[in-house]
């Protein structure tokens, strides 16, 4: 693939200030490259050096080969589309009218818009779903139907590039999508889109390569699954994440946990949670919120609870995936349970693989709490566990309701300093 657009050891700010140092990056004809970062780190200021908006003041930005320094606006805007995070309407042009003024880099001085000029603004304003506005004024507009205006006026230059700033920022999910999956469309069929994104799962799902700015620099773009890590999102974003995969789509998918500042230094006491099947990632969250010292037992790697557990770098058995709760993980558990103030069951169901966790229990069944009870719907073990829970239950442990009040309420006479 050709390269359309590369920064090559470009540094970008604005008189007197750096933003982005060294940035090296290649946009080819037929891909999406996702930009991503926290905010103010200079994402939109990399797509304004392109566009003359922002200044490189060393290192080069070229398009197609050939050095921004060397072309003149009306050439950058011909070989240049740009869909900005705020689209400012301040005349009354009818949306047929801005839309044509996507033309005018390709028309000579004095030179009339031709019908083709009409055809082409008319297409693209179908593909964005601005048509039905042709006649409206541009400043009695919606947000989004400004954005999507913006887009059609872009996509009216005929580009070979296309800069996309956070484009879908203003509107609905219907008109997110539509737009989106025509840049898509575009991309595929040979546009170079280099676009902000703030939604990192959008980001994944529409984007071959990532990026992250950030400190001052410029990531190395690779696909979305080696960008999109934990780690990562701590460091640059100062939020835990679940890392996963979208059902659906399959692309890179981030559920936020909790922000790093967020979490209190441990104070109210140990308390372990039996968990399993995604049934303790809520408690497990609250109660480090609220200041417990949290562990988690044992937990397939590749289950919900795991990976919640291994986000809020809670101690816990990580077991392989669908491997079972063995003599030794059983061991463990049982000396995270002797040393814990409490230990609380999730509405977990039990079955041989998992039965470990509650043998694991036998030694401190006082401080053991039950919620939602242990109902006969969740043994899966032919009755043992059933057995296990009553004799838990005949030396002292509580059964409380499943709510996660009702088992902080029940803690506190574990707990309490």
């Amino acid at each position: 693939m050709s390269v359309r657009l590369a920064y090559e050891a470009a540094t970008v700010g604005y008189p007197g200030v750096e933003v982005v140092s060294s940035a090296r990056l290649r946009v080819a004809a037929g891909e999406v490259v996702g930009l991503i970062g926290p905010n103010g780190a200079g994402k939109s200021t990399l797509l304004r050096a392109v566009t003359g908006s922002a200044r490189i003041s060393d290192g080069e930005v070229t398009l197609s080969g050939r050095s921004l320094a060397g072309l003149t606006p009306r050439e950058r805007a011909r070989r240049v589309g740009v869909v900005p995070q705020q689209v400012s309407a301040t005349f009354s042009f009818t949306a047929r009218e801005f839309v044509l003024m996507g033309r005018h880099p390709h028309l000579g001085r004095l030179q009339q818009l031709s019908a083709a000029d009409t055809s082409l603004a008319e297409e693209v304003m179908a593909r964005t779903d601005t048509l039905r506005l042709a006649e409206e004024p541009v400043d009695t507009l919606s947000g989004g139907d400004l954005q999507r205006l913006a887009l059609a006026q872009a996509l009216a230059q005929e580009p070979e590039v296309l800069l996309l700033d956070e484009a879908t920022s203003h509107l609905d999910l219907n008109h997110r999508m539509q737009v989106l999956d025509l840049v898509r469309e575009l991309a595929d069929a040979g546009m170079a889109v280099l676009a902000v994104f703030h939604d990192l799962d959008l980001a994944a799902r529409y984007s071959d390569r990532l990026a992250v700015v950030a400190g001052g620099a410029l990531g190395e773009a690779a696909p979305p699954p080696a960008v999109l890590t934990a780690g990562m999102l701590s460091e640059v974003f100062r939020v835990r994440a679940v890392v996963g995969a979208d059902p659906v789509t399959g692309a890179v998918s981030v559920t936020p946990v909790l922000r790093e500042e967020a979490v209190p230094a441990a104070g109210l006491g140990s308390v372990l949670v039996i968990g399993g099947s995604g049934t303790a990632a809520a408690l497990m969250r609250r109660l480090h919120l609220a200041g417990y010292a949290v562990s988690a037992g044992a937990l397939n790697r590749g289950d919900v609870d795991q990976a919640v557990a291994a986000a809020l770098g809670l101690e816990h058995v990580a077991l392989p995936a669908f491997g079972e709760v063995d003599p030794r993980a059983e061991a463990a558990v049982a000396r995270m349970a002797a040393t814990a103030d409490a230990v609380v069951v999730a509405d977990v169901p039990f079955g041989r693989a998992n039965l470990g966790n509650l043998r694991a229990l036998a030694e401190v069944a006082p401080r053991v709490v039950f919620a939602d009870g242990f109902r006969g719907e969740r043994d899966f073990s032919g009755g043992e566990a059933a057995r296990l829970a009553e004799g838990l239950a005949a030396a002292g442990a509580l059964s409380v309701p499943g709510d996660i009040d009702s088992v902080l309420a029940a803690l506190e006479r574990f707990t309490a300093r």
